[in-house]
C-alpha cells in the first residue's frame, strides 16, 4: 500500500469515536431525570435525543445480529427487519441518565434480532405496549437489559433463536 493511502479507522476506533460523542452529547442534556413517558410526549432535550439515537443506529451498523424469530427464519433475508432487543428509546434515555456509562450501555445492550415486518410493527412502542417493562428497563442494571429486552418478544409470543 502506498504511504499516501488513506487508512480507514478500525471498528474499535469507530466505536471509540461513537462513545466519545455519546458521552459529550449526553452530558449536554438539561433534563437527566428521565420518567417513563410515551416518545410523542417527550418535550426536553429533543435535539440531544436525536443525536444520541443516531449514535445508537451508527453503533448498530457494527453490531452482529444475535437472534432471529421463528417467523423471520422462514423468509428471505431481504424481507426481514432488524429490531433492537433493547429499544432505542431506552438506550437514549439511559445515556442521558448516566453519560459516563455510555460505553457499557452500547457494548452490552445494542442487540439486534431479525424479525418479520409484522413482528417489527407489533413490537413497536415500548411505552404503549410495555410500560411496566419500560419502567424496569430505566432502573435496572445495564447487565439486565438484554434479558428484559427479550421479555418484549415473549409478551407477544415471538420465539427468538440464537443466530
Amino acid at each position: 500500500m502506498p504511504s499516501d493511502a488513506i487508512k480507514l479507522p478500525t471498528i474499535k476506533e469507530r466505536k471509540d469515536q461513537l462513545v466519545a460523542c455519546a458521552k459529550a452529547v449526553a452530558n449536554l442534556a438539561e433534563y437527566p431525570k428521565i420518567e417513563a413517558t410515551p416518545a410523542r410526549l417527550v418535550r426536553h432535550d429533543l435535539e440531544i435525543r436525536r443525536v444520541l439515537d443516531a449514535i445508537v443506529r451508527r453503533w448498530t451498523l457494527m453490531a452482529p445480529t444475535h437472534y432471529i424469530s421463528a417467523g423471520a427464519a422462514k423468509m428471505s433475508e431481504a424481507a426481514r427487519r432488524g429490531e433492537h432487543v433493547v429499544p432505542c428509546k431506552v438506550l437514549v434515555d439511559r445515556m442521558i441518565m448516566h453519560p459516563r456509562r455510555c460505553r457499557t450501555l452500547l457494548e452490552t445492550a445494542v442487540i439486534i434480532a431479525s424479525v418479520t415486518p409484522e413482528e417489527h410493527r407489533t413490537l413497536g412502542g415500548i411505552f404503549t405496549h410495555h410500560e411496566p417493562l419500560y419502567r424496569e428497563m430505566l432502573a435496572a442494571d445495564v447487565s439486565q437489559l438484554p434479558s428484559l429486552g427479550k421479555e418484549r418478544y415473549s409478551n407477544f409470543d415471538i420465539e427468538l433463536h440464537d443466530v
